[in-house]
């Protein structure tokens, strides 16, 4: 019986030293990718800043084909917004509408994911050479729960390698 109460006290402090350590980690994320593209600003503004343009060089796009789509707001820039549904769990269900929009420099979106707190996505764009500099970035809050925290901890390893092959579309497409 004494071997017992030794292994349930051993679980008790595992679980409290697991969930103490997630209430330390960071609540916020950030990560950001970076690509050059032989176009104008102008061409990049307009390949981003229009949902209907999205899945033309989305990541998410190719993983599920039988994901439904809904656009709704204006055709472009602040207001216009795209939701999804798909029963794959790489793509979810989730919407995005565009919050800041300023002509050939940045698109910034506001991510809604069931179950987790808004994020939000800028592409911003810079002159480069003959070209643009066009950076990704991805902020998100992961709350107050230890368990999104953890969760946080992975999504460089996540998110980033789907940036970089979303930017690459980007890239291929106006090029």
């Amino acid at each position: 019986m004494k071997v017992l109460g030794k292994i349930l006290l051993g679980l008790v402090i595992v679980v409290v030293l697991v969930a103490v350590v997630g209430f330390l980690l960071p609540r916020e994320v950030h990560l950001e990718r970076s690509i050059t593209v032989d176009a104008q600003p102008t061409e990049v503004y307009q390949a981003i800043n229009d949902f209907q343009n999205f899945n033309k060089w989305s990541p998410w796009a190719k993983i599920d084909p039988n994901t439904t789509y809904d656009y709704s707001g204006p055709s472009s820039g602040v207001g216009a917004k795209m939701s999804w549904t798909s029963d794959h769990p790489d793509v979810g269900s989730g919407s995005q509408e565009i919050i800041e929009s300023v002509p050939n420099q940045k698109v910034t979106n506001v991510l809604l994911f069931d179950g987790f707190e808004p994020s939000h996505a800028s592409l911003i764009i810079e002159p480069s050479g003959n070209g643009s500099s066009v950076t990704w970035t991805f902020d998100g809050d992961m709350g107050n729960n230890p368990i999104g925290r953890y969760f946080g901890l992975f999504m460089e390893d996540m998110l980033g390698p789907q940036y970089e092959e979303g930017l690459g579309n980007l890239k291929n497409m106006l090029e």
